[in-house]
């Protein structure tokens, strides 16, 4: 366990065991749905990992390799400069956050952000103490103990007028809907999810022609 760091794993219904399916489905799903992140194209990304190829029926077991393989794998990334943290358990698989803890920090840059983040109760002196906080809040809510702290959008690289927007109205009065809704510049918002669906096709172009998950990280922190 733990090669699919360094080589694209085959298909997982091919595979000959439970551990060789499992990690090129987590493997795959990294770069489907955290490779914008890998990429360094935007700062963090939450998604989930659901293990469906393997036919085993034990989810206690299915569940604790969910487990090694996010723990393997939390520290291979984080040497590369992304960070990885196990937000809630789902059945046999897991919600999870990556990050980029450079990207996370550069956010503080900007005192319309840190007049956000403050506003939120967010903490502004670090970028590891602001994406601590933001996944103390996502585990919070998928327990069930808060609602869905929509303040992380800014996290997930969503400009602060939409963030303040979207928590203002639900979304009803966005200008452009998207990977996000917008409610500040149409026309920028509607490049930046141009500029984004291309990233995202070129990192799966990437995989699929063999560039492993090492190597994309390398590249996203170019």
């Amino acid at each position: 366990m733990g090669q699919g760091f360094d080589v694209c794993p085959g298909n997982p219904c091919e595979a000959r065991s439970m551990e060789e399916c499992f990690e090129s489905e987590f493997v795959r799903t990294l770069v489907v749905q955290a490779g914008l992140v890998m990429l360094g194209h935007k700062p963090a990304a939450v998604f989930g990992f659901t293990p469906r190829a393997w036919k085993g029926g034990d989810t206690r077991a299915e569940h604790l390799l969910s487990a090694r393989l996010f723990s393997l794998y939390a520290q291979k990334t984080a040497e590369r400069g992304m960070r990885l943290a196990w937000l809630a358990s789902r059945g046999a698989g897991c919600m999870l956050l990556a990050w980029r803890p450079a990207l996370v920090s550069k956010l503080l840059s900007s005192e319309e952000n840190r007049a956000f983040l403050a506003e939120a109760g967010l903490p502004v002196d670090s970028g590891d103490a602001l994406a601590g906080a933001f996944v103390g809040r996502l585990r919070g809510c998928y327990a069930g103990r808060a609602d869905f702290p929509h303040e992380v959008g800014l996290m997930l690289g969503y400009p602060v007028e939409d963030v303040r927007g979207f928590m203002a109205d639900g979304g009803r009065g966005a200008k452009v809907v998207g990977r996000w809704r917008c409610y500040g510049d149409a026309l920028a918002a509607q490049r930046r999810f141009e500029e984004l669906g291309r990233a995202e096709l070129a990192c799966k172009r990437l995989y699929a022609e063999g560039v492993c998950v090492n190597e994309l990280l390398r590249m996203g922190a170019a």
